[in-house]
């Protein structure tokens, strides 16, 4: 089925987020499969499984999930005034249908069809920025803006609120994307710079129904899509714990180009960048070593103008290292691999047998046996088993489906006794 023909009824597809949960990679198999989740709905719980594509469990909820939230959902949005995309509309952004975990429905508010004419570059970062991150963020911004790209980010304090107000500096084109609900008021200090964005003819975009408030699992979900949405990610600043790292890492695993700024030997603040230059990503010495990278796709790009002759301070510049090709991005077969090397012997635990009854996938089994020494978080579950941040939510949300696994207080995760 091609994009834009006999589009679906977006209820469904919000019906089928609320039964997967948010970034399920099922969607993607859906969307190939039946090219709209509509057929699902009507199908009993016997042809779901015979899809292949859910677990008994999953089957179930989807059976047992009704279009009443959905229903409201769609008020909703006609009330705030959001546009609902989904992946069968032409609509709908291009580059997150080439990537896991494709969001079900996203809504919107300004305009998102400047995407398709230029490159999109996802400028991110600490939120305890200092003046010579905010400035390079800003003057970056403003430059790649005025050469005709897309400045994407998260509308955070820090680099990302100095991101999207270097774009509006020239009148630019930029796309703030919410960890939260449209109608929930976060970040607090955002609503100035969410109105200049829409005024400038920018969007807002969230994947989170209505009325969702924040959470730590939501900004790891939202961060897959804005490497998916972007040509590119840019690192501004970032110590070695920055969540910024976590959406270049999405990026490698989505064949999106990485790029970091390069900080002071010692600058904490910069650690983060530092390492991803040494793994290959490339060096930003102005916004020009970024277009560079565009020009042959886009030729409409303009050529840096006087006020784009900014470059980083020399005393920021280590010497430069000849760029590398970034690590391949790890396999899902890899990484399991990896986590069964690592994982205890599971002929001695209590639920093998069970395990085999639900049909769980490999991944979730995998994590089931990862969490079976102790509680661990999210960022702890990534490093054990080199899987990307939606693939490791989207098990743990199976796990959770089939009443195998439990969140704890402080975000950690265990399985159910």
């Amino acid at each position: 089925m091609r994009r834009g023909d006999n589009m679906t009824d977006p209820r469904f597809w919000i019906w089928l987020q609320e039964a997967l949960g948010i970034g399920s990679h099922k969607v993607d198999r859906v969307l190939r499969q039946f090219g709209s989740p509509e057929p699902l709905y009507q199908m009993d719980q016997e042809a779901l499984l015979d899809t292949g594509i859910f677990t008994p469990k999953e089957a179930a909820n989807l059976r047992l999930v009704t279009l009443e939230h959905a229903q409201k959902q769609v008020e909703l949005a006609k009330r705030y005034g959001c546009r609902i995309l989904t992946p069968d509309q032409a609509e709908f952004p291009e580059n997150l249908t080439n990537m896991d975990g494709i969001p079900c429905v996203l809504y919107v508010l300004g305009d998102l069809s400047k995407l398709a004419d230029r490159p999109s570059l996802c400028l991110v970062g600490t939120r305890r920025a200092t003046s010579y991150g905010e400035r390079t963020a800003r003057d970056l911004s403003r430059e790649l803006a005025a050469a005709g790209c897309a400045v994407v980010s998260g509308l955070a304090v820090g680099i990302d609120s100095a991101a999207h107000e270097g774009a509006l500096e020239v009148e630019g084109y930029t796309i703030g994307l919410l960890a939260c609900g449209m109608n929930v008021n976060y970040p607090m200090a955002s609503a100035q710079l969410k109105r200049r964005i829409l005024d400038g003819g920018g969007a807002l975009v969230t994947e989170f129904p209505f009325g969702f408030h924040s959470s730590r699992y939501a900004f790891y979900t939202r961060n897959r899509l804005l490497s998916g949405i972007s040509s590119g990610v840019v690192v501004i600043q970032a110590p070695e714990s920055s969540g910024a790292l976590i959406t270049a890492r999405y990026a490698l695993d989505q064949s999106r180009d990485v790029f970091a700024v390069p900080g002071e030997m010692g600058d904490e603040s910069m650690k983060g960048c530092n390492r991803l230059i040494a793994d290959g990503a490339v060096l930003v010495q102005n916004a020009e070593s970024i277009l560079a990278e565009y020009r042959s796709r886009f030729p409409g790009l303009k050529q840096p103008g006087r006020r784009e002759k900014w470059s980083i301070p020399a005393d920021h510049l280590e010497q430069k290292r000849p760029k590398r090709a970034l690590p391949a991005a790890k396999t899902v077969e890899t990484s399991m691999l990896q986590v069964a090397q690592e994982a205890p012997n599971p002929t001695t635990h209590q639920k093998p047998a069970q395990l085999e009854e639900i049909a769980l996938t490999q991944t979730a089994k995998a994590l089931y046996y990862t969490l079976e020494a102790a509680p661990l978080d999210c960022d702890q579950l990534v490093e054990r088993t080199g899987l990307a941040v939606s693939e490791i939510m989207s098990a743990l949300t199976e796990l959770e489906l089939n009443d195998l696994a439990e969140m704890l207080p402080g975000g950690r995760f265990r399985i159910k006794a």
